[in-house]
C-alpha cells in the first residue's frame, strides 16, 4: 500500500476533511452501546492527545498531526503511563468499567487472607484466655491482697476506663497509622499490662493499671478484626467462628489457673503465660497485617473520595441510632456473660458450697459451651433466621438461668450453666454482622470500635455491680441479675433496626 502524500502545512480544508471523516466513523458506531464518542484531538507537548483546548487565537493549521499514529501510540503504551483522562476517553472504551479496576487494586491475595484470619484467631485465643482467667483467680487476689469483693471489682472499672479509651480512639488510631499498624501497636501495649501482672502480686493499684492496659488494647483488637470479619464473605460464619476461638481460650485458662493457685504457685505467675503468648503473636500480627493500610472499599466509596480517611466517619459514627442501639446490646451481653463467667466460681464455691476444681470446670463448661455453640450455630441462624434466631435463644437462656437458680443441686446449675453459654454464644456475631449490614462500610472502622468497646464496658461495668450487690447483700444475686440482663438483651434486640437494605 503507498503512503499518504506528505502535506507540509495543511490548509484549514485539509483539517475540516479530516474532522468531517472522523464525525462520519464515528456516527457509523452509535448503534453499538460499547463504544463512546471520539472527541477531537490536537498535538500537545506530552506527544499525547487530549480534548482540543486550543486557544481562541491560536493560527488555524495543524503542525504534523497524524491520527491513525497517536492512536497507534496510546494502545501501545502500558495503562500506568496513560494519564486518567486518557483512559476514560480510550476509544474503544476499555471491557471492564472504572469500579471493577478499583475492586480488583483493592483485593487481597487468598493466601494473604488466609494468614489474617489466623493471626486473628490466635490472637483473639489469647485475649479469651486472658479474660475466662480473671474469675478463676479472684479468689485468690481476695486472699493475696486481703480485699472484698468491692474492692476487687476495681479490676473491672479500670478494665472498662480501658474500654472507654479504645472507643474513641480506635478509629483515628487507625487511620493515622494505618489498620495494620494499630493493630500491631494494640499488642505491643497488651504485652506490656500482661508485664505488668506477672511481675508482682503486691501492689493492687498497679495491677489495676495492668488491666487497663490490657483492656484497651484489647478493645482495639476488637473492634478492628471485627471489621475486618465483617467485609469477608460469608461474615456471620466467620465472625462466630473467631469469637468461638475466644470462647475456647477462655474454657482453657481456667482449668489451667486454677491448677496453678492449688498447687501453690502465686496467681501473678499465671500472667507469664500470657507473655509467653504474646510475643509469637505480635509477630505474627506484623506479617500478616502491616501491609494493610486500610480496609477494603466498596467502589462507589473511592470514587468520592475515601471517605474512610476522613474525621467525618467518627463524627457519623456517633449520631447513628444502629450503632448505638447495637453498642447498648452488646453491652447487655456481654455484661450477663462476663458476670456469669466471672463470679461463678466465687457462686459455686459459697452458695453450692463446691470445691475449687468443680468450681472451675463449672467456669470453663460455661465457656466451652460459648465455644462450641459460636462456631456450630451460625449456621443454624442462617436457616431460621438471625433476628429470630437471637430472641429463641434468649426465652431459652432465661429458661435455664431461672433452673439454676430455683434449683440447689450442684450438678443441674453446672449443666444449666453450659447450656446459657451455648444458647448466647451467637449474639456477638449476630450484633457485628448486622451492623455491617446497617452501617456504611466507610465507618467501619469507627462502628465497630464504638460498639465493640461500649460492649466490652459491659464486661466490667457489670460484674463491678454483682460485686458491690454481693459484698451488702450475697453472691446469691448474680443468678437474677443474669437474667434481668438477659431480659434486656430481648428488649434492645428488638429496638435494632432490621437489616433489609444496607446503605453504602
Amino acid at each position: 500500500m503507498s503512503s499518504l502524500p506528505t502535506v507540509s502545512e495543511p490548509t484549514v480544508e485539509v483539517v475540516e476533511a479530516v474532522r468531517s471523516a472522523v464525525v462520519e466513523h464515528d456516527q457509523r458506531h452509535d448503534a453499538q452501546q460499547w463504544l463512546a464518542a471520539r472527541p477531537m484531538y490536537k498535538r500537545t507537548d506530552s506527544a499525547l492527545t487530549v480534548l482540543d483546548n486550543r486557544p481562541t487565537d491560536s493560527p488555524k493549521i495543524v503542525e504534523d498531526v497524524d491520527l491513525q499514529n497517536d492512536l497507534t501510540l496510546i494502545n501501545a503504551l502500558p495503562d500506568q503511563s496513560i494519564p486518567v483522562v486518557l483512559q476514560n476517553m480510550s476509544y474503544p472504551p476499555p471491557a471492564m468499567s472504572q469500579e471493577v479496576i478499583v475492586a480488583e487494586l483493592r483485593e487481597e491475595s487468598t493466601f494473604k487472607r488466609r494468614l489474617r484470619m489466623f493471626a486473628s484467631f490466635i490472637a483473639f485465643f489469647l485475649a479469651g484466655w486472658n479474660g475466662g482467667s480473671t474469675g478463676a483467680l479472684i479468689p485468690y487476689i481476695e486472699q493475696a491482697h486481703g480485699i472484698t469483693y468491692a474492692t476487687v471489682s476495681l479490676l473491672f472499672v479500670c478494665t472498662f476506663i480501658g474500654y472507654v479509651v479504645a472507643a474513641i480512639g480506635a478509629g483515628t488510631l487507625s487511620r493515622k497509622v494505618g489498620f495494620g499498624h494499630a493493630l500491631c501497636t494494640s499488642v505491643v501495649v497488651e504485652l506490656l499490662g500482661n508485664v505488668i501482672n506477672s511481675s508482682q502480686q503486691v501492689n493492687f493499684p498497679l495491677m489495676c493499671f495492668g488491666f487497663f492496659t490490657v483492656g484497651s488494647a484489647f478493645a482495639t483488637q476488637l473492634g478492628l478484626c471485627n471489621a475486618y470479619f465483617a467485609a469477608l464473605d460469608k461474615p456471620l460464619l466467620w465472625t462466630g467462628l473467631l469469637h468461638g476461638i475466644y470462647g475456647l481460650g477462655a474454657f482453657a485458662s481456667p482449668l489451667v489457673a486454677t491448677a496453678m493457685v492449688t498447687h501453690g504457685v502465686p496467681y501473678h505467675l499465671f500472667y507469664t503465660t500470657n507473655v509467653g503468648m504474646n510475643v509469637p503473636i505480635f509477630a505474627l500480627i506484623w506479617v500478616a497485617f502491616h501491609d494493610l493500610h486500610a480496609l477494603p472499599q466498596h467502589p462507589a466509596e473511592a470514587a468520592t473520595g475515601t471517605p474512610e480517611h476522613s474525621n467525618k466517619a467518627f463524627w457519623d459514627t456517633l449520631k447513628s441510632k444502629a450503632v448505638w442501639t447495637l453498642a447498648i446490646f452488646l453491652m447487655l451481653y456481654v455484661g450477663a456473660e462476663e458476670s456469669l463467667g466471672g463470679w461463678i466460681v466465687s457462686y459455686i464455691l459459697e452458695v453450692r458450697n463446691g470445691s475449687p476444681e468443680g468450681a472451675s470446670w463449672v467456669a470453663s463448661g460455661f465457656y466451652l459451651g460459648v465455644a462450641i455453640g459460636r462456631i456450630a450455630l451460625p449456621a443454624l441462624n442462617l436457616w431460621i433466621g438471625e433476628r429470630r434466631a437471637v430472641f429463641l435463644y434468649i426465652l431459652v437462656a432465661i429458661a435455664l438461668e431461672c433452673i439454676a437458680w430455683f434449683l440447689p443441686i450442684l450438678s443441674s446449675t453446672a449443666v444449666c450453666t453450659a447450656l446459657v453459654g451455648v444458647a448466647i454464644s451467637t449474639f456477638y456475631a449476630s450484633a457485628i454482622t448486622t451492623g455491617a449490614k446497617l452501617v456504611p462500610r466507610s465507618m467501619h472502622a469507627d462502628a465497630f470500635a464504638l460498639m465493640s468497646s461500649v460492649g466490652q464496658s459491659g464486661s466490667a461495668f457489670w460484674p463491678l455491680i454483682v460485686g458491690i450487690m454481693s459484698t451488702k447483700r450475697g453472691i446469691w444475686v448474680v443468678e437474677p441479675t443474669v437474667v434481668a440482663l438477659l431480659g434486656a438483651q430481648g428488649i434492645c434486640w428488638w429496638l435494632v433496626p432490621k437489616p433489609d437494605r444496607r446503605s453504602e
